[in-house]
């Protein structure tokens, strides 16, 4: 009589541990090898840790509970759940186990303690081999030995618990395992769905996830904000060397998440108890063990399947009709609605077992391929203003600016100035203002302009917007857009960050060293020569450049149209200034590096231009060349591509 009662069955619980002792097993033999590879190679050095100290072993403990137990777990989980509650699969093997004298809430109790326990067998082997080696050489550290099982224990319970819950909604191990991996990826797979659906009507709109719903998918949201964060200083060791990263701390950054998942394990623990009490034994083989979840189950998979198989018969039908970069709407939705009627039927096969579902299933069939199409009309419609959105300036840290011009060359900046993000806002606001005209076209005639940009707001998220500009004709030019871009990229302020920001960005002393340019002409031996620039000549020329840049001289060419014009304007020599540049770094130490500012100027740099004749770099007898006379003197025969100065050589004038 007592085993009726009684909440936990010993012989129940022993007999599950040695009957799948191989997957326990198996896994502790996995487990027990990287502690093997550490012995092995503290034996090799005679014991010794060389210098590790024990907080390097915490750290190595976090990094194995933020990148490896979240993954490991996901998985191992599923196969140890699948072991205690196989039985409720098959109609024999349920029968059986309800038959025996023992309640549900035995069976339940039993089931789960002991599929905990094969869940932390393989974690108890590893830490436990971890820590008797670690403690002779010298690198056990009680705290964070202590804190790593309490978060292996909570993260092992969310992921056990969670797989219990999958169990008790599902009839065969299949449907099992789809259910268990949709679960824990929904969240994530339906932001990247609806987004895609987003970017395809709105211009602009390329990203497909910003991990908005991410801490819905536990894995996911583990695996990216976990980590180690350390805390160092500089010391001085015995024998006079410094160590520049001395750990003097060491702690799981946002460890406190594990707690919260701990506590959802034990709601899905409760509600598990209670579907297993209400649990019909005639349910085994079911894809859908409980009613309530079988309209859930039909509606999930139409609406999944006119998400992703609405997108492939667009691309299969329509794509090719398209002649704007946005999707069409209504293609689109007649997709959508033809995709969604085909899940909502494979999705009534599998609950009925039987493909003669079409009779009693068409009002369902309707009411789905009005849903999808409503879901598509509803987001090109944009209500939110997701395409016309642009961020006040007051609420932005930082903007990151990339343009490439129409026939080449291409500006990058991080800016903080209020100033020039507000010029940056300006030119997107023209932008989103111009859009039906930018809509219209997948490539350009006269060329093809990129923007990227990347707003960092001051509460650490970030938004970004990529826009292609294709020119179909000059009057492009008469645009708002277009001479709102072009002011951009000579903006002296976006220019300065372009040219000079990759050197002094973050940087505690910055000094000019010399400088570098190759790839002039000289007429003399008809070939191309470089030289070195002493640090006088190279501070001459940063002077210059920046006097150009200030006068709006570097970037007019990005937005030239007319080709022969680019070719005419751009130089082929390029420019190199070097620098030592000074940072200090997050671990808090200083060091110091070599850095490069790499330019090419263009004829309206004139200052620039200027400044090397001064200096004697650029004379009568060693010219630059536009792009169209180093065009025009290359030719090809059979042996390869060799170079005829012969018709500039001769001309001196030319260069002029």
């Amino acid at each position: 009589m007592q085993s009726k009662t009684s909440f936990f069955n010993p012989t129940l619980f022993k007999k599950n541990l040695s009957r799948f002792w191989p997957l326990w097993g198996g896994a502790v033999l996995i487990a027990v090898l990287p502690p093997l590879a550490m012995l092995t190679a503290l034996l090799d050095r005679g014991f010794r840790s060389h210098g590790m100290e024990p907080l390097e072993m915490t750290s190595a403990y976090y990094y194995v509970v933020s990148w490896a137990v979240p993954i490991i777990s996901l998985f191992y989980a599923a196969l140890c759940a699948l072991a205690v509650w196989h039985y409720l699969y098959n109609h024999r093997s349920v029968s059986f186990y309800h038959a025996l004298p023992v309640t549900r809430n035995g069976l339940f109790a039993t089931n789960f303690l002991s599929g905990m326990a094969m869940m932390l067998i393989p974690y108890a082997a590893a830490g436990g081999l971890s820590v008797l080696i670690s403690i002779p050489a010298g690198i056990f550290e009680p705290l964070g030995v202590f804190m790593t099982i309490l978060y292996v224990i909570g993260q092992s319970f969310f992921y056990f618990a969670s797989a219990t819950l999958i169990i008790f909604f599902t009839g065969n191990p299949f449907a099992f395992a789809a259910f268990y991996f949709i679960f824990h990826f929904f969240a994530v797979l339906a932001e990247m769905l609806v987004t895609h659906l987003m970017s395809m009507f709105y211009l602009g709109i390329v990203q497909g996830y910003e991990g908005v719903t991410e801490f819905l998918s536990p894995t996911v949201y583990l695996f990216q904000n976990l980590y180690p964060d350390a805390v160092t200083a500089e010391v001085v060791t015995a024998d006079g060397w410094v160590d520049y990263g001395h750990l003097q701390s060491v702690t799981l950054d946002h460890g406190w998440v594990i707690g919260v998942y701990a506590l959802i394990g034990v709601v899905f623990l409760a509600c598990a108890w209670s579907l297993y009490q209400r649990r019909r034994s005639e349910s085994a083989g079911d894809v859908v063990a409980v009613g309530w979840m079988k309209p859930v189950f039909r509606y999930g998979v139409a609406l999944c399947s006119a998400l992703v198989l609405g997108f492939v018969l667009y691309n299969v039908v329509w794509s090719s009709f398209q002649h704007t970069q946005t999707a069409d709407a209504l293609p689109m939705a007649v997709c959508m609605a033809i995709a969604g009627v085909i899940g909502y039927y494979v999705a009534s096969m599998l609950l009925a077992k039987s493909v003669k579902v079409f009779r009693d299933t068409w009002k369902g069939a309707l009411a789905t391929a009005f849903a999808s199409a409503l879901i598509c009309c509803v987001i090109a419609a944009d209500p939110a203003g997701v395409e016309s959105w642009v961020p006040d300036a007051e609420a932005l840290d930082s903007v990151s600016v990339n343009i490439y011009g129409a026939n080449g060359g291409s500006c990058s900046a991080d800016l903080e100035d209020p100033a020039a993000i507000q010029r940056v806002l300006d030119a997107h606001r023209a932008i989103v203002g111009d859009r039906d005209v930018l809509d219209g076209g997948t490539r350009g005639s006269l060329g093809d302009v990129h923007v990227n940009l990347i707003y960092f707001d001051k509460d650490g998220k970030f938004h970004y917007r990529y826009y292609d500009i294709y020119i179909e004709d000059e009057s492009v030019t008469q645009t708002n857009v277009y001479k709102a871009l072009a002011a951009l990229a000579a903006d002296p302020v976006i220019q300065e960050a372009s040219v000079f920001g990759d050197v002094t960005n973050n940087a505690e002393e910055v000094r000019l060293t010399g400088g570098y340019v190759e790839g002039l002409y000289d007429t003399e031996t008809r070939g191309f020569v470089s030289t070195d620039l002493t640090k006088e000549q190279a501070q001459a020329l940063e002077a210059a450049v920046r006097r150009d840049i200030e006068a709006g001289r570097f970037g007019r060419t990005l937005f030239m149209l007319d080709y022969n014009e680019y070719i005419d304007s751009v130089y082929r020599f390029s420019i190199q200034i070097h620098y030592t540049v000074t940072r200090e770094y997050r671990d808090g130490s200083t060091r110091t590096n070599s850095d490069n500012v790499y330019l090419t100027p263009s004829v309206y740099c004139t200052e620039t231009i200027k400044a090397l004749e001064q200096a004697g770099v650029i004379t009568d007898s060693r010219r630059p060349l536009t792009r169209r006379q180093y065009d025009e003197n290359r030719r090809y025969d059979d042996e390869g591509e060799w170079w005829d100065y012969e018709k500039y050589g001769a001309d001196a004038e030319i260069y002029a």
